[in-house]
């Protein structure tokens, strides 16, 4: 017999974790990108390194990207977190 307890139950585990390890990987991908002050710069280097400017540039279009898509990624998980929730408290 199929035990929805432990399915909701493991399926929410899941969710919180994917929902750490994207939290954590958005954390890093912000700290990586350059900042708009001068005084301040990434930890990876500032904007002016060996490959030179068009190549920061292109590397900071990506992490700007990639910031997006992992912050739409956290988004969904946890609207589908919810609903997980939501499911399992009408098995109650």
């Amino acid at each position: 017999m199929f035990n929805f307890y432990v399915f909701y139950t493991v399926l929410s585990i899941i969710f919180m974790v994917l929902m750490v390890m994207l939290s954590i990987g958005l954390i890093i991908i912000v700290v990586m990108q350059d900042s708009n002050s001068n005084n301040i710069g990434a930890i990876a280097g500032g904007a002016e390194s060996f490959f030179g400017k068009n190549k920061s540039k292109s590397m900071d279009a990506k992490l700007k990207r990639l910031t997006i898509y992992i912050a739409i990624s956290i988004l969904v998980t946890s609207i589908l977190f919810f609903v997980v929730q939501i499911l399992f408290k009408t098995l109650d």
